[in-house]
């Protein structure tokens, strides 16, 4: 409505209407200015109330903060420029000297001087304004929305160009007003000076809605009351729910929802009375040390056997008041013990590999660590089975030991035991034809055809042995022919010893050799023979 009365009143000074007319500029001054002192006032109680949530979460509204301090401060210098100017027109219009006191407006005795403002706003450029007081008025204007646009909450910024557009119109009118072609000339040109004052006013007052749009917009977008303690639940998560003695029990006592940049204060030992609203032990001796956002409580852990805990969490929402939530919680303490066994059997192998487990109860696998030692053992983990899973190899027949630390919840590395296992070379294979027949009546086809292949029996490894060499002796109704071969084959003339064989012919594989195919220590070894009978 304002703007529409100084609209029409400053359409009416281009009539050259009267007095009455110059004293309505003077009753629009002082309804802008109180205006914008009702804005003052309630700038200060939105920055006061960031003032209250960064004492209470400096860290959630940082950021929003600094924004608003930008704004605010462009907002104050702005304001102050408008102000001076103001005194500028005021005293140059009445010819004050700086010392004579600064009269009011309707106390002015030259209202209606325009020569005075236009010198002051528009200089001797009056064909465009530019150069003089409006000119820098327009480029502090224009600054001022810019860095409105560009502190305003990221999703708001499109909104806030708009407003900004329109509420502080700096754009050179689309076609000349009255032969005044840029917003200079249009806003202050042969302006008397009351109008000019209340014009500046406007400004003023224009400037602290901006100012309030955006900073209660800073505001909100963070909330003012993010803490909502009837969804606020209170949780303890330990680092281990069982601990060994001679180490602490340790856990992270939190409020589940709760904001991430505000730890609250935890007292041990405390308790809360809801009726009367009143936290027994919550002060200095009782609280709980902070750390990365948690309360860590650290308890020694001696003996053994289920200790319970609690006490009392207190949180300090937004609007500074405090709101209390008793918990409980427990955990085991026992004595040093760890866990290894050998996947397969209770013996490692020399040449193959050896699954092994190895974990401590209540300790995460990361934080245990094998140390091995004799008989060549190696620990290595096994990448197909996970963590606390080891394959061990070892070179040497006789014990080997594996002692096993952890670290507890104090960073300590704490002895779990020791265990030792025997060492042993792998059984001997037993010598097939083609992985099936040992001994006994066989089709001489089958026989001629076959291959020599050693296979492990009850043996839960996969290992794997070669024939280097064997004889073949056969009995004929005239004579006893053996015939040796190198590898798993046999030769063109076994095979033709084989063929011509009648029903009831004996046939010996012996002198097998073979070899393990990883070529460790004791690779080599010499198989039981076979005995055969052609069908």
């Amino acid at each position: 409505m304002i703007n529409m009365m100084y609209l029409v009143l400053t359409a009416l000074l281009a009539l050259n209407v009267t007095k009455e007319v110059i004293n309505a500029f003077v009753t629009i001054n002082e309804s802008v200015v109180l205006t914008k002192d009702n804005l003052d006032k309630k700038n200060q109680n939105i920055y006061a109330a960031f003032a209250q949530a960064m004492s209470v979460d400096a860290t959630k509204y940082a950021d929003a903060n600094r924004r608003a301090e930008l704004i605010r401060k462009e907002a104050n210098s702005i304001n102050k420029y408008l102000e001076e100017t103001k005194e500028i027109l005021i005293r140059k219009c009445d010819k004050l000297e700086p010392t004579d006191s600064l009269p009011k407006l309707p106390e002015m005795e030259n209202k209606e001087d325009y020569d005075t403002p236009t010198r002051i706003m528009i200089g001797d450029n009056d064909h465009s304004g530019k150069g003089a007081k409006a000119d820098t008025l327009k480029q502090l204007l224009d600054k001022f929305k810019k860095t409105i646009v560009e502190n305003a909450p990221a999703q708001d910024q499109a909104d806030f160009k708009k407003r900004m557009e329109t509420l502080l119109n700096t754009n050179d009118p689309p076609s000349p007003v009255d032969g005044k072609s840029t917003w200079e000339l249009v806003s202050f040109y042969h302006n008397p000076v009351v109008a000019t004052v209340a014009l500046l006013s406007k400004f003023e007052s224009d400037i602290r809605t901006a100012e309030s749009q955006v900073t209660e917009d800073l505001f909100n977008s963070i909330g003012k009351f993010d803490f909502r303690p009837d969804r606020l639940t209170p949780a303890v998560i330990p680092n281990a729910t069982v601990v060994t003695n001679g180490s602490n029990y340790e856990a992270k006592v939190f409020l589940a929802a709760t904001s991430s940049t505000l730890a609250p204060d935890v007292f041990k030992n405390a308790t809360f009375d809801s009726t009367t609203n009143v936290c027994k032990g919550c002060d200095e001796a009782n609280k709980i040390k902070q750390e990365g956002g948690y309360a860590i409580y650290t308890d020694p852990s001696t003996g053994e056997g289920e200790r319970k805990w609690g006490g009392v969490i207190r949180v300090t929402k937004g609007d500074g008041s405090m709101q209390y939530f008793p918990f409980s919680a427990s955990y085991t303490a026992q004595k040093p013990s760890s866990v290894v066994s050998a996947d397969q059997m209770n013996v490692f192998y020399i040449g193959v590999d050896n699954p092994v487990s190895i974990s401590v109860p209540g300790v995460s696998s990361d934080q245990v660590f094998p140390n091995p030692s004799g008989s060549g053992l190696t620990l290595r983990p096994d990448p197909t089975k996970g963590k606390g899973h080891y394959i061990a190899t070892v070179t040497t027949p006789g014990k080997a030991t594996i002692d096993v630390s952890a670290t507890t919840s104090e960073n300590k590395k704490t002895p779990m035991g020791k265990f030792e296992f025997r060492v042993k070379t792998v059984p001997n294979p037993v010598a097939t034809i083609s992985n099936k027949f040992r001994e006994g009546k066989i089709d001489k086809n089958i026989l001629k055809a076959g291959v020599l292949i050693p296979i492990m029996d009850n043996f839960d490894f996969n290992l794997f042995f070669e024939t280097v060499s064997f004889t073949m002796t056969i009995m004929t109704p005239t004579n006893l022919i053996s015939e040796n071969q190198n590898g798993p084959t046999l030769s063109e003339k076994m095979k033709d010893y084989i063929s011509k064989a009648k029903p009831g012919t004996k046939v010996y594989f012996e002198n097998i050799k073979a070899r393990m195919k990883s070529n460790t220590p004791g690779a080599n070894r010499s198989l039981s023979p076979m005995t055969f009978t052609i069908l």
